[in-house]
């Protein structure tokens, strides 16, 4: 698209680029230019500045504020050349200046330059939109076998509930040790569907918050009976400040940030070493809740993705541990649901803390 009071100039430059191959529209002022742009966006538009009416600088800016435009790149072509103007022409968001009198060389280089950099950026939007309607389709493909897994899931520990409850003088012996370790693999497979699901639901705000006052012990034993299994020996030891307000959560999805934060502390903790559990008043507002360990530590470069969907890290000394890496995702997104924020502290060799910081009651 051409936009030039001067009839001259219109016709040179419309002969010059119909004959380099480009399609080629001109108009004699801004309001005709807009008004067809809107009807068919063009690839480029050669924008004069002095014009009657609406000056090139205001006709960019319409371009700019328009969302069907404001990709257009705009290259002025005008006869105020000095410094000033050209910086005048790129802050209303042109991407060049040609100076008048032109030079037929320069233009058909610029407009192929430019000309090619839109074609290279619709290409890439065209890639995006199709990469994320993709992850859409992978996702809500996730979502529907994970759902589906929750029913079996159910009724496999209910069956081996029921058996672990039989004496094991009557039949099985000692299978007990075994059947509670099946329970824990069915626990921890149904904490990874939940994530798995809410993590989809948080990401497309489609999730309800309960927002209710709870205390941060509640919330605590709740982190504790999701994860600990009874006969456990891990050692874990609270530190709760007295001055600790209650919480103004949801508290089923804090118990379950609480739950993924001890999980993760168990799984890395040497040797079922000691991991604490702490709360403490954040002054002007909120509770900070945290789990330390005295496991391998994170790096410096690694704590930033930590939190990332599916970010599993490797760890040292060739220790591996089963891990979808969506479990501090989830953390991430159901905290940041809550209006709160969360975070890691942590030294390679030194342990980690994760914390989480969420809304109080108001003392």
């Amino acid at each position: 698209m051409i936009v030039d009071d001067e009839p001259e100039n219109l016709n040179v430059l419309e002969a010059l680029l119909t004959q380099a191959g480009y399609l080629v529209s001109a108009f004699p002022c801004g309001e005709l230019a807009l008004a067809a742009a809107r009807q068919q966006a063009p690839d480029l538009v050669l924008l004069d500045v002095r014009m009657p009416g609406l000056d090139g600088h205001e006709v960019c800016r319409r371009f700019k504020a328009d969302d069907g435009l404001r990709d257009i790149p705009i290259l002025f072509i005008s006869a105020l050349s000095a410094a000033e103007d050209i910086a005048a022409g790129l802050e209303c968001g042109g991407v060049d200046y040609i100076a008048k009198p032109f030079r037929k060389p320069e233009v058909l280089a610029r407009v192929r330059t430019h000309v090619a950099l839109r074609g290279a950026y619709l290409q890439l939007a065209a890639e995006h939109a199709r990469l994320l309607q993709l992850e859409r389709h992978r996702d809500l493909l996730t979502h529907m076998l994970v759902h589906d897994m929750r029913s079996p899931l159910q009724v496999i520990d209910g069956h081996l509930q029921i058996l672990s409850g039989s004496s094991p003088d009557q039949s099985l012996g000692g299978a007990n040790e075994s059947l509670r370790a099946a329970s824990r693999g069915v626990r921890v497979l149904s904490q990874m569907v939940s994530a798995v699901v809410d993590l989809s639901r948080i990401e497309n705000t489609s999730i309800s918050l309960h927002l209710a006052v709870v205390s941060v012990d509640d919330v605590f034993r709740g982190a504790h009976a999701q994860v600990l299994d009874p006969a456990s020996s891990q050692s874990i030891c609270e530190r709760i400040d007295e001055a600790c307000p209650p919480l103004f959560c949801d508290v089923n999805l804090t118990v379950r940030i609480i739950a993924n934060l001890l999980t993760n502390a168990i799984k890395y903790a040497p040797n079922s070493g000691p991991i604490e559990l702490g709360a403490a008043p954040v002054p002007g507002g909120g509770v900070r809740l945290w789990v330390r360990d005295h496991g391998p530590g994170i790096a410096a470069d690694d704590q930033s993705l930590i939190f990332d969907k599916f970010s599993v890290l490797h760890q040292p000394f060739g220790k591996t541990c089963a891990s979808t890496g969506l479990g501090l995702a989830f953390c991430k997104l159901a905290t940041e649901a809550q209006n709160g924020s969360i975070g890691v502290a942590s030294e390679p060799g030194s342990g980690s803390t994760f914390w989480c910081q969420l809304p109080s009651v108001a003392p």
